[in-house]
Parts: structure tokens; sequence; C-alpha cells
């Protein structure tokens, strides 16, 4: 994941929109300062909360100015809101972060409402993608799962709307980019397998037994709008089933056609497989544990989080 708490391709969407929707006097104060909340993002990843909460302090100058036009004013706070939600989330105070969320909510609600701004569903979909990520982090696992299902129900057009304030029609998820519906379909699927990863068998069957409950989606795999994700759900529930037969046909297949555009879930499966063969005392069991952990260290974009149930210790291990 290029990112822990926003969604690129919403980002860029906003961005698109700010240069082909106001006026010219917003678009330039805020280019002038997006700097600053850009440079407090980058800050808040690589762990320099101090330095973050002074860039963010910063790119405030816009509102404090009052010199916005109202949508540019209410964008603007959206895309601030959601920035400083992932400083709090990543400080460890989830209240507040799940209230700045819950704001640029609202926020998205009345532009969408009163000026128009149908595109932003997308990035409102991912803010409360984030409020899953939030619940995760304070290890409510089973209220996570619940919500990442209800996502991925409604981007399939199986649920009407989400429980969560604002007008959810499947209507406008119709009027969205399929490529980009697509990419949140993926995103929050990886959501699911980064909880489920390495959990204990007995704590993962409970774990999924939620996913089971909560997600009503088509059975053909074709008729989804991101195909490779909805494979992975049927390896995991292979895997969590002990059908060993189904699990490796499945991730064979899977895994053989690459990493794509789905790495996360290619690694939640090699974890399985992994977990699968410390339960098989064969042999081969030891030569697949080997040869992942030698790759793996070459693999890009893998999570930090990952890698020991890869078998490969940290960077900061290494070093």
């Amino acid at each position: 994941m290029t990112s822990e708490f926003s969604g690129d391709s919403a980002q860029q969407m906003v961005q698109t929109f700010i240069q082909t929707r106001l006026p010219l006097a917003d678009q330039l104060l805020m280019r002038r300062f997006e700097n600053a909340r850009t440079r407090g993002l980058i800050a808040t990843r690589q762990g320099n909360l101090i330095a973050a909460e002074r860039a963010f302090a910063v790119a405030h100058t816009p509102l404090q100015l009052g010199k916005l036009s109202s949508e540019g004013n209410l964008l603007y706070q959206s895309l601030l809101e959601q920035a400083e939600a992932y400083l709090d989330y990543r400080r460890g105070d989830f209240d507040q972060a799940r209230n700045r969320t819950f704001e640029a909510i609202r926020i998205d609600v009345v532009l969408e409402e009163k000026y128009g701004y149908d595109f932003l569903l997308l990035h409102r979909i991912q803010l409360v993608h984030n409020l899953v990520r939030i619940d995760a982090r304070c290890l409510w696992f089973d209220r996570a799962i619940g919500l990442a299902c209800q996502i991925l129900n409604y981007l399939e057009g199986a649920l009407e709307a989400l429980p969560i304030l604002g007008s959810w029609d499947y209507e406008r998820v119709a009027r969205q980019s399929p490529k980009l519906v697509a990419a949140m379909f993926a995103q929050v699927t990886n959501e699911l397998a980064l909880i489920l990863a390495g959990k204990n068998r007995q704590l993962d069957r409970d774990l999924f037994e939620v996913t089971s409950t909560h997600l009503h989606l088509p059975t053909n795999s074709n008729c989804h709008c991101h195909p490779r994700a909805y494979a992975w759900l049927l390896i995991k529930q292979a895997f969590i089933n002990n059908d060993v037969v189904t699990f490796l046909e499945r991730a064979s297949h899977f895994l053989s056609e690459g990493r794509s555009d789905t790495p996360l879930l290619w690694y939640a499966t090699v974890i399985d497989l992994i977990s699968l063969c410390n339960e098989l005392d064969i042999p081969e069991s030891e030569l697949v544990r080997q040869e992942v952990a030698r790759e793996a260290v070459t693999w890009e974009y893998c999570p930090q989080k990952l890698l020991p149930l890869l078998g490969v210790c940290s960077k900061t291990e290494r070093a």
C-alpha cells in the first residue's frame, strides 16, 4: 500500500477536480499551502510526528485567512481533516482520528448534495475504509471486519447503503469509474487480509466466520468488479475450512499469476501456505519455508508487519 490511511486514487480525483471546478483564486491559495499538507502526511508516515504537527499548523492558513470560496473552503477542510486524522491515528489518539474522519465525511456530504460533487462518493468510501483501519488498530476486529464487508457488498451492489451519514443509493456507484471502484474493492479486501494474517487457527476461523456472516457477494467470480480480490476470498475460505486440496489448487493458480495489482493478497496467500507447511510434517514443508524466506527479502511493497510471518526478520533486526 502506498498509503496507510488515505486513497491515492481518490486524492488524484480531488486534485483534478480542483483544477477544473474551483475559482483561480482558490486554486492559487490552495496550491500555495498544499505543500504543507503534503509535508505533514510524509512526516506522519515517517513517524516524525512533531514535524507533522508543525506542517499541518501551516496548512491551516487558507482556512484562517477566510479568502476561499464556500465550496473551496469545504473541500480544503475535508482534505485537511483526513490528513490530520492520519496523524491522530499514528499517535494512537483513535477517538480524535475517528471524529476527524466523521467530520470529513459530513463535509463531503454537503459538497455532494449542495454543490454536485458526485465524484466525492469514492472519497467518502475511502473515509469509511479509514474507519475500518481505526477499528482494526483498536483490535475491534469483529467491528472492523463487519464494516469492511459492508463496503464490499455496497461496491458490488449487494447492499443498498452503508450505515454512515449521507446518501448511498447504488446509482452513485454506477456513475463512478469502474477502474476506481475495482481499486477500492481491492483496497478493502487488503484490509481483511491484514486483519486475518498470522492469526492462530481458531481466531482465524472465528474472524472469518464474521466475514462469511456479513459478506453477500455473487458466487460467480466473473460478476465481480475485481475478480482477483474475490478469488483471494475463496482461497482464504478453503484455508479456513481446512480443505487442503482446494486451498493448494486455488493458491497455486493465484500465486502463479504473480503479484499483479494485489501484492498484499499475494503475500497473505504465501503466509497461509507457510502456515499449512508448519502443520504438515513432511520434508517438502521445510523447503518451502526456506525458499520463501530467501525470496521474500527482494519482494517490493511488502508491509513490515508481514515480514516475520514470511520467516524474514524486519529491516531493523537485519541492521
